[in-house]
């Protein structure tokens, strides 16, 4: 068995396609159950999101469960741009887990995410000058691996190159320009070595150790007659954004302003939206529920919105028979997964890189897709282009 600690639950879920991609059995906890029936666990967590000390508890707890079970190793799935609580997280787990260094392969050129010489480039712009760089709540103001990371005199921080000897304590950053430097990476596999990074450096760790069963043949992807779409960017749009996606045949349903505005707002307000997807479900079958109002001045207003959007999703379901339910986000998953009480899924197809399907345990009639803010929805699940340009601003 292979386990995985995530710190979003997208991320849990990308690793998750990839086990399918190498033919394993996958299941993805959102917090750590007694079953191990599989060759993949993954456990979904969002300390991305919390202080670096609660972050830190919660890894040591999860690694010290997970020890358990013997895995074959531990994986530390990260964010490809290196937000959260990173150092903290991986200082933990080694210490639990005995490591004496953790080696991040954090660049995935599958989406042209490299590092080179230290210095994070996607598209070949320099990190700091992407959208990142506005992040609401992890901005990126360097592109210097180093110094988005930190220094700290009781874990020294390398950053080096694939064909570098490692030292015998601290962190390594690794560059990455290509695939065949992830496959150069992957050769570091020791008892010694803590291993994080992004999806593409869990892929070619599998490789390298040649996990992969007999792979199942990819089939079409049969997206149910009942679907909701959350979408939850709260980027601003004008009212041609709006006509444009009602134009492509999809039930619009938009945060009332009350309830966006207004944290202390009518709880009737959020009824009417309930009634409103209902009703939209109803008549039209596939509803995308969005945020597209003018920026706010209330402080942390993402958070709430988010708490609304679980509150929203939770009614809708003890409403209506929904068969599939499609969430951008890690946050935003994680808080829907909360408000429905959902603590075990199961990959089953992997529609694009990032972009996973899975069932439900105790859902037996709906399916959930999710994928990071930043990548695109594949197009065979029929989105219109002006959602998939809006999605893309997404951060979380």
């Amino acid at each position: 068995m292979i386990a995985v600690i995530a710190d979003d639950f997208t991320g849990a879920a990308e690793i998750g396609g990839i086990g399918l991609r190498h033919g394993l059995n996958v299941i993805i906890e959102t917090e750590p159950i007694q079953n191990r029936n599989a060759d993949l666990i993954i456990i979904a967590t969002d300390t991305r999101s919390l202080r670096a000390d609660m972050a830190s508890q919660q890894i040591m707890q999860i690694t010290e469960h997970l020890l358990q079970f013997n895995p074959e190793f531990i994986f530390k799935k990260l964010d490809s741009v290196l937000r959260g609580n990173i150092r903290e997280e991986l200082i933990s787990q080694m210490k639990v887990s005995g490591k004496k260094r953790a080696l991040v392969i954090a660049a995935n050129p599958v989406f042209n995410r490299i590092i080179r010489d230290g210095i994070y480039y996607i598209d070949n712009i320099p990190l700091n000058e992407t959208r990142f760089s506005s992040d609401p709540h992890y901005p990126i103001k360097s592109s210097s691996v180093r110094e988005i990371l930190g220094t700290n005199e009781k874990s020294p921080l390398y950053n080096l190159k694939p064909d570098d000897k490692l030292p015998e304590t601290g962190l390594i950053i690794g560059d990455v320009s290509d695939f065949d430097d992830l496959k150069k990476w992957a050769e570091h596999m020791d008892d010694q070595t803590l291993l994080a990074g992004a999806s593409g450096f869990f892929d070619a760790l599998l490789d390298r150790q040649k996990f992969t069963r007999s792979k199942k043949q990819k089939i079409p992807v049969p997206i149910g007659d009942k679907a909701l779409f959350v979408l939850g960017s709260t980027f601003p749009r004008d009212n041609d954004f709006l006509s444009n996606i009602e134009a492509n045949g999809y039930y619009l349903s938009n945060m009332p302003k009350e309830i966006y505005f207004n944290k202390n707002f009518d709880p009737s307000c959020l009824e009417d939206w309930v009634n409103d997807i209902v009703k939209g479900i109803n008549e039209q079958r596939k509803v995308i529920a969005s945020i597209v109002h003018s920026p706010s001045n209330e402080p942390d207003i993402a958070f709430r919105l988010m708490e609304n959007i679980g509150e929203l999703i939770k009614k809708v379901v003890e409403r209506i028979d929904l068969n599939e339910l499609l969430i951008e986000g890690g946050s935003t998953t994680s808080v829907v997964l909360k408000y429905l009480d959902i603590k075990k899924l199961f990959p089953i197809q992997e529609l694009d890189t990032g972009v996973i399907r899975m069932k439900i345990d105790g859902f037996p009639n709906l399916c959930l897709t999710t994928k990071p803010g930043s990548y695109f929805w594949p197009d065979d699940l029929g989105i219109p282009p002006d959602i998939q340009r809006f999605n893309n601003i997404a951060y979380d």
